[in-house]
């Protein structure tokens, strides 16, 4: 029994460092975000924190395109101090949010209805701007 308790911590200790050492190359990442569950949402953005400490803020060039239902999220968040912070800290950590033109249209809603949202967030399309930055080399992620 001694043995077997002595052997699960040693392998504990030996997966722990394993972790510790490891380091990524750059990486350039997409998210695509169409959904607005919010735990689905908070899933996501820890996600997304996560990534970004574990590859290094000045080793991830991370986007997010926000299209659909998840234009809910940042239309709620003008008046929701939780989620600005929330978003805040995701932008502050090197995230940028691309905002879909085309569900703002469909929401009948202009960007200055979002929490902080500038023009040069703003794309045409959302889907085409993920295919757009696949081309330029980032990867997809589906959360």
């Amino acid at each position: 029994m001694l043995r077997s308790c002595l052997l699960a911590w040693a392998l504990l200790l030996v997966t722990t460092h394993a972790f510790a050492d490891k380091t990524y190359p750059p990486q350039k990442v997409i998210y695509h975000i169409n959904y607005s569950d919010p735990s689905r949402l908070a899933a996501t953005f820890t996600n997304i924190r996560n990534h970004i400490q574990t590859v290094g803020e000045g080793n991830i060039d991370l986007s997010a395109v926000i299209h659909g239902k998840a234009i809910e999220y940042f239309i709620s968040a003008k008046q929701d101090k939780t989620k600005q912070v929330t978003l805040d800290t995701l932008r502050l950590n090197g995230t940028r949010f691309i905002i879909c033109g085309n569900t703002l249209d469909a929401y009948r809603i202009t960007r200055e209805q979002l929490y902080d949202v500038n023009a040069e967030d703003m794309v045409q399309a959302g889907l085409p701007e993920i295919v757009f930055l696949q081309q330029q080399g980032f990867v997809y992620v589906r959360p």
